[in-house]
């Protein structure tokens, strides 16, 4: 059936495509533009800009009543894991702004923010593969830009929603957003509470061979679980703006984030010997509990001078964020004596971040600018953590896992862009600097590591124009992606009582330089040539100790590895009442460098297709039917199963057209899973995660 539709969905692409150009003047607008192709007569799904593509979320019926992680999951080019990995057409080191704003979130932070996020409060998601240098440097897949809403007309405005889902589990989310404007002066807020609940299916199976041959199987490990996982946040922001003058607005807000987390699983974990014989057999609970309050205070300004187009704009930025977690892991063997202590740990995490910034904006010559500015981050981590084990009636330190890590990191950057606009090429080139200072204090083996480097990320694009519906473009920039103080803390954090992973110490930094070369036609069909290189390049890897039946899993720098493919973005309607974007991605990641003892990893040519109908039945009444396939891909030594989603959604305008109720079904087929594998050294690893995506999500929204 999915094969069907992909199918069908596609040949609808390639019809849209063959359209006459007569055709589809009727449906979109083509403003001549040097920075970005503008489709102005209907509210579209993507817009292409010489620099990134933007998702109108906002235009998106299946993406409401879910959170910002599953919109995330349907934006173009972006693949998110079980995990909450991100990855841009098929690479991972993905940097998240909020805002335009660099988040500071661990990844499993970050997840828990993005799942609690509502996607009622999204306006637009930019992805930005080849930034230029007035962006950080970080990210060496590119950046996603989540632009949340923000009402600005004056007097008394705002939303309200409220949404329930229901998949496995029940899912509910509720709040509004307000501002109100009178003269120069504005407040604004916004408050959303959410509920996920989620239930996940996972199968984990080993296979231990007794030498890398892999001739003669030594033992097979089988573990099941299903788990339980409420997610409940209350997320508000408040803030004021005030225009001190025509040329000077100032603004200040307060952003909070507070909610918790539990994750539990119930199963099984059996060992078998070569007569498949099990020598080890047990029962499984683990219980993961976990609170975060995370406060944001931001002052920021802009300021125009006298002079057309100069201005100068400010943010400052001041982040605390407390993160707990607390850990139960249990195991029964039945098929032996031997014995599984019941493990506990407490995690607590504390995080302070301060950023500021200052950007200059001056046209000096006709059709001539230069941006320019300054930045700074400071951050520290405390992560204080205790594991321990049951034992004899007593609770005892496990002073392997136990730790105190404190982790201080500063960031320095400068940057000056270029622009100049000849008569149908823009060019744009850019020099940015950061200089980055580590501090790491691992206070229970009493040791210290420091480390400081400076490096330069040059960025160049150019984008010429054969005639207002013809243009081409090319761009390269040179990015970094440095490793997190997770990624660094050389202790244990435990999955459960056989799985855990592990920071490396000796991690570096992973430098990419990416090149793309596009053409477009009108704002209907766009395709690009793009190709990354990566030095020191970040990959997961595994060990199994037949010994303790334990996973440790952790990651290492491998020497360099090649992402490269083909993009084309299509937009086509086939009547008034149907049109269709079609995106087209083919890539091919390739690792080279020793892992594990093996030189190469096989790359694998991957397809991704995502197809978005958009149907406007009545004046009051729209539907969706979106589809996005994914062939076989490799996540370093892991090779991910190809996966398809298909997804539908209906509208209707109530309440005089204030009103929107919508209705939506997820994953309808419930194909898409996370299904990986992988064989290094002497072990086979297959993971197979059932995750809970099929949805139906009915929500209501009124304009006030």
């Amino acid at each position: 059936m999915k094969n069907i539709i992909t199918s069908i969905m596609l040949a609808f692409s390639v019809y849209g495509f063959s359209q006459t150009e007569k055709e589809t003047d009727s449906i979109v607008e083509t403003i001549t533009a040097l920075d970005e192709i503008v489709i102005s007569k209907k509210k579209v799904l993507y817009t292409q800009k010489s620099d990134r593509l933007v998702f109108n979320v906002e235009n998106s019926i299946v993406s409401e009543g879910g959170t910002a992680l599953d919109v995330l999951s349907r934006a173009p080019g972006v693949v998110v894991s079980q995990d909450g990995d991100l990855s841009i057409r098929g690479q991972q080191g993905v940097a998240v702004m909020i805002n335009g704003k660099l988040t500071q979130l661990s990844q499993k932070e970050l997840a828990n923010y993005l799942k609690a996020t509502t996607s009622s409060n999204i306006k637009q998601i930019e992805v930005i593969t080849n930034p230029s240098s007035k962006y950080d440097a970080a990210g060496k897949a590119g950046i996603i830009n989540i632009i949340l809403k923000k009402p600005n007309a004056s007097g008394l405005k705002g939303t309200a929603f409220t949404s329930y889902g229901r998949g496995r589990k029940n899912r509910t989310n509720s709040g509004f957003n307000l501002n109100y404007n009178k003269d120069k002066w504005g407040v604004f807020g916004n408050y959303s509470y959410t509920f996920r609940g989620e239930e996940e299916k996972k199968e984990f199976n080993q296979i231990q061979y007794t030498d890398q041959t892999r001739e003669e199987i030594a033992s097979k490990n089988h573990q099941t679980s299903i788990t339980d996982e409420p997610l409940t946040s209350n997320n508000f922001k408040i803030g004021t703006q005030y225009e001190v003058s025509p040329k000077t607005s100032l603004e200040f807000y307060v952003d909070a984030k507070i909610g918790r987390y539990e994750n539990m699983a119930d199963g099984t974990n059996t060992v078998v010997n070569t007569s498949n014989q099990p020598i080890f057999d047990a029962v499984t609970y683990n219980d993961s509990k976990e609170k975060w309050n995370d406060y944001t205070y931001a002052f920021s300004g802009l300021h125009k001078f006298n002079n057309e187009g100069k201005n100068m704009a400010f943010d400052f930025e001041y982040e605390t964020s407390k993160f707990r977690s607390n850990q139960f892991q249990s195991a029964d063997n039945t098929a032996n004596s031997t014995v599984v202590n019941d493990r506990r740990g407490f995690i607590p995490s504390q995080l302070k971040v301060f950023t500021g910034k200052i950007d200059f904006v001056n046209p000096f010559k006709e059709k001539q600018s230069l941006e320019y500015g300054v930045k700074a981050s400071i951050k520290n981590n405390d992560n204080p953590s205790v594991y321990e084990y049951y034992e004899n009636n007593q609770w005892l330190i496990d002073f392997n896992s136990t730790n105190h890590f404190e982790y201080n990191e500063q960031i320095y950057a400068a940057y000056v862009n270029y622009k100049y606009q000849l008569e149908k090429l823009n060019i744009q080139a850019g020099l940015r600097s950061e200089y980055t200072a580590i501090s790491i204090d691992q206070k229970t083996l009493n040791e210290e590591h420091k480390d400081d480097y400076l490096k330069w990320f040059p960025s160049l694009s150019l984008k010429y124009e054969f005639t207002n519906n013809h243009s081409a473009h090319a761009s390269y920039s040179k990015r970094i992606n440095r490793p997190s103080q997770f990624d660094l803390n050389p202790f244990r954090f435990y999955d459960d009582s056989f799985n855990y992973s592990q920071g490396n110490p000796n991690l570096i930094p992973e430098i990419t330089h990416a090149m793309e070369i596009g053409y477009a036609w009108k704002s209907n069909f766009m395709a690009s040539v793009y190709f990354n290189s990566t030095k020191d390049v970040f990959t997961e890897v595994y060990n199994y100790n037949p010994d303790t039946n334990t996973t440790v899993t952790t990651q290492i720098n491998v020497d360099k590895s090649y992402n490269y493919g083909i993009n084309i973005t299509n937009t086509a309607e086939f009547y008034k009442w149907w049109s269709v974007n079609t995106l087209f991605n083919v890539f091919e990641n390739k690792f080279m460098g020793n892992v594990l003892n093996s030189n190469t990893i096989d790359p694998i040519m991957t397809l991704n297709l995502s197809v978005q109908n958009s149907f406007t039945i009545t004046e009051t009444w729209k539907a969706e039917g979106n589809a996005q396939y994914q062939s076989k891909s490799n996540l370093g030594v892991y090779q991910r199963d190809g996966f398809f989603d298909f997804s539908i959604g209906i509208s209707k305008q109530v309440l005089a057209k204030k009103g929107n109720i919508k209705l939506n079904f997820t994953d309808v087929f419930n194909t898409n899973n996370f299904y990986i594998k992988s064989v290094v050294a002497q072990t086979g690893i297959d993971k197979r995660y059932d995750l809970d995506n099929r949805i139906a999500t009915i929500a209501f929204t009124y304009r006030i």
